[in-house]
């Protein structure tokens, strides 16, 4: 069966109707409907573990298209609650969290202030009385009354013995009196007068010491007696400031109860509202003690929303702890703790970039730490391996109600999370994104209406149906499938933005073929330098290849490379050397290490394809060398064993090949084609040889798999040539095709006696191979008789 030459239409950009539709959501296309009812799926289980990955290919869409359609599946959702960090009075060092609706939280916080303020001003004013001050004076009073009448009485009888009980700087004490009544020394009395003096003195001294502990501890309790009157004091003066309090806040349990320990606490700290040491600068204020840590704020939400995390470390995503120097040191307490995302997503959902995250694995390990347990702690990372920071609190987690969507390309997806054995746990919903999509009105349909709303998104510009037409057949080239339409989306989306911008500049408000036409010659001159300098080297003869005449052993395989931001193809010269030996053939780029995996087996394949055809009957003893020829950068894949394998024939047959052709197709060891990548690169590159290296003269072509039909989607002026009759477009089956195309006779059969027909460029091959093999027995026999 003859090459099969292809028409035009076989090659040319498709032409599909637009149609019209509304709207514009890329998750109404074929390719996203898979991940579209996953989402859907794993949004409304509410059961832990049924958190999504969104697997897609990069300029799919896969982050913008997932944040809109998340974003739209909150929109009617309640706010989720506002967390607070409270005071844990009995255990200071573990703050406790309290969930509260939105924008309650907010409202106690700036509660809470107010109320600390009208303590403060209730307290001084109720202490700073007339009835608060009286009841103290006179419990003090009375206590100074009791002490002294019974002083008085001491003294009286001590005064009746010749003593008499003065205060001195020690205290009270117990001396001797002379006949004047004063003070004197014991020595001017007589030994008996002192030994008198000085036993009533010791009793006179036990009474008086009696005295003293009794006022010690009627003193004691007259502490305890004002600290009650301070606190039924305060008590009272709290009364409606607490009650106003809780009335407001009465629905609110949790608040409720906080607020009955609060009021317990401030009763037992009263002293902390006074005036103070201004020295003490480490004395706690009612203002902090009593603060309200308003740790998320929803108050401003309409909806859960859905938060994004762009850098997750530990810090950004579980909260931090932060510090303020204080004395030549730090310090910290429960209102210097800060909410991370997930803290601040809880109760609607997350959403992660896969690569940022595989970035950072102690924040991986930590999310599924979260949610195994269902609540989230903080931890002072940084602070590990430390000194402990005394007084630094441990608050107590919250829980944790959370959809985590991690988003990513497929080599994420691949290489570090679906290898995490945990990871099936806690993501049990894979969402995955089509590379493309089918060609059905649906699609087209949906398509085109993207199209226009992109356009239309960027100041409200128009777009032709023409434009329209040839942005949806170029979406086909980059999907590489006539039949097929690409989901990188965004890839389209550069496109009219660029479209739109030129417009602008012609102060056109709709985008017109013309205009998109200049966008896409605009973005390939700006990114085809190294295509242009390889095609340069071609026509100034730097790099050597032929697109005109015949030659043994010479071909113009194809190759493509891609740089990222523009990919490109070119003709490589290949060619082959046979001789008499026993190595068969002889892959020079892997012979200096600059052939890659998939080349190797490529060579070794063709090697099985020659020994199948040719080695029934003998074995092959030929060597042959074959390699790029200018190449110094190494080679990988096979797209070139069709090419190499007829250099192959075409050395061994002696027959030339045609120059004016160039080939790519990997091949099996039965000698098919098989399709390969980036065909139409390949053939746009050797066009582009043909036209600036002497230009076309209607023989030259390009011969590509047959499986690679639908593949082809060349540019205008490929297609145009190929209408003309100035470039042409092969496609094969086998290699037998091939070789009858560039070697211009018959492949050949393999007869019943086992040889093909000597007029074929099997049966020459075959010739050759039978002479090597003769004259290397003769050789080896007539070695083996010397």
């Amino acid at each position: 069966m003859p090459a099969k030459r292809l028409s035009a239409a076989d090659v040319s950009l498709p032409k599909m109707e637009p149609g019209f539709r509304s709207g514009g959501d890329i998750f109404t296309l074929s390719s996203h409907s898979r991940a579209r009812k996953a989402l859907e799926f794993g949004l409304n289980v509410t059961d832990s573990g049924f958190n999504i990955f969104v697997v897609g290919e990069d300029r799919s869409g896969r982050m913008t298209s997932t944040m809109n359609f998340l974003e739209s599946f909150v929109e009617d959702e309640p706010p989720p609650s506002d967390w607070v960090y409270l005071n844990n009075f009995r255990r200071p060092h573990r703050p406790r969290p309290l969930p509260l609706p939105a924008g309650v939280g907010r409202r106690f916080r700036d509660r809470m202030i107010v109320l600390v303020r009208q303590i403060r001003e209730s307290l001084s004013g109720a202490f700073g009385g007339d009835q608060y001050q009286s009841e103290v004076r006179a419990e003090s009073e009375k206590l100074q009354q009791s002490v002294a009448t019974e002083m008085d009485a001491l003294r009286t009888e001590a005064q009746a013995v010749g003593l008499d009980v003065i205060q001195s700087q020690q205290g009270a004490t117990v001396v001797p009196i002379n006949a004047e009544g004063k003070p004197a020394n014991l020595d001017e009395f007589s030994v008996e007068d002192q030994q008198r003096l000085q036993e009533a003195a010791k009793a006179i001294g036990e009474k008086l010491g009696a005295i003293n502990r009794r006022a010690a501890r009627e003193h004691g309790e007259l502490g305890a007696r004002v600290l009650q009157i301070t606190r039924d004091t305060a008590d009272t003066a709290l009364d409606v400031q607490f009650d106003a309090v809780r009335e407001e806040f009465s629905g609110y349990g949790g608040v409720v109860r906080w607020l009955v320990e609060m009021r317990n606490d401030v009763l037992e700290n009263v002293h902390l509202f006074g005036k103070g040491d201004e020295s003490e600068t480490r004395r706690e204020l009612p203002e902090d003690r009593y603060a309200i840590n308003l740790f998320v704020d929803h108050s401003d939400d309409p909806n859960p929303g859905v938060l994004l995390e762009a850098n997750p470390s530990y810090e950004n995503l579980f909260g931090r702890m932060e510090y303020r120097p204080a004395e030549g040191g730090l310090y910290t307490d429960f209102t210097m703790l800060r909410a991370g995302s997930v803290h601040r997503a809880n109760g609607g959902i997350l959403a992660l970039r896969a690569e940022s995250l595989a970035q950072n694995p102690v924040s991986w390990e930590f999310l599924k730490g979260a949610l195994r347990d269902g609540e989230i702690r903080i931890e002072e990372m940084q602070r590990n391996g430390a000194v402990p920071l005394a007084g630094a609190p441990r608050p107590k987690p919250v829980p944790l109600d959370l959809k985590v969507v991690i988003i990513g390309a497929p080599r994420w997806y691949y290489a570090f999370f679906s290898i995490d054995p945990e990871y099936q746990t806690y993501f049990k919903v894979k969402a995955d994104i089509d590379a493309d999509m089918d060609i059905t009105p649906e699609n087209v349909a949906s398509y085109a209406a993207l199209i226009r709303k992109f356009a239309h998104d960027h100041n409200e510009f128009e777009i032709d149906d023409d434009a329209v037409q040839r942005l949806i057949g170029m979406a086909t080239r980059w999907a590489e499938n006539r039949e097929k339409l690409t989901a990188r989306f965004e890839i389209v989306q550069d496109v009219i933005l660029e479209a739109v911008e030129l417009a602008i500049e012609a102060k056109s408000t709709t985008v017109t073929l013309d205009i998109v036409l200049q966008a896409v010659e605009n973005r390939r001159r700006r990114n085809a330098r190294v295509e242009d300098r390889m095609q340069e080297s071609i026509a100034d003869g730097q790099v050597m290849i032929a697109t005109t005449g015949q030659t043994v052993g010479q071909i113009n395989g194809l190759t493509v490379r891609d740089l990222g931001d523009h990919a490109f193809g070119g003709p490589a010269r290949i060619t082959a050397r046979a001789s008499a030996g026993r190595h068969g053939v002889i892959n020079i780029e892997r012979q200096v290490a600059l052939g890659g995996p998939i080349q190797q087996k490529g060579v070794m394949v063709l090697q099985g394809f020659l020994s199948g055809r040719f080695a029934r009957r003998f074995p092959l003893s030929f060597n042959c060398s074959i390699t790029f020829e200018q190449n110094y950068g190494g080679v990988e894949g096979d797209s070139a064993s069709l090419a190499e394998v007829l250099a192959i024939l075409s050395d061994l047959a002696g027959l030339p090949l045609r120059q004016d052709l160039a080939i790519t197709g990997s091949m099996n060891q039965r000698g098919d084609a098989q399709a390969i990548g980036g065909a139409h690169h390949k053939i746009e590159g050797f066009f582009r040889s043909c036209l600036e290296n002497g230009g076309l003269n209607g023989e030259q072509g390009a011969v590509v798999p047959a499986s690679n039909e639908r593949n082809l989607i060349l540019r205008d002026k490929v297609a145009e040539a190929v209408e003309a009759g100035q470039f042409h477009i092969w496609s094969v089956q086998t290699i037998d095709e091939a070789a009858e195309l560039f070697m211009g006779l018959p492949a050949g059969e393999l007869g019943a006696d086992g040889r093909y027909p000597a007029d074929t460029i099997y049966g020459r091959v075959q010739v050759e191979l039978e002479a090597f093999d003769k004259a290397l027995y003769e050789r080896e026999r007539w070695a083996g008789a010397e």
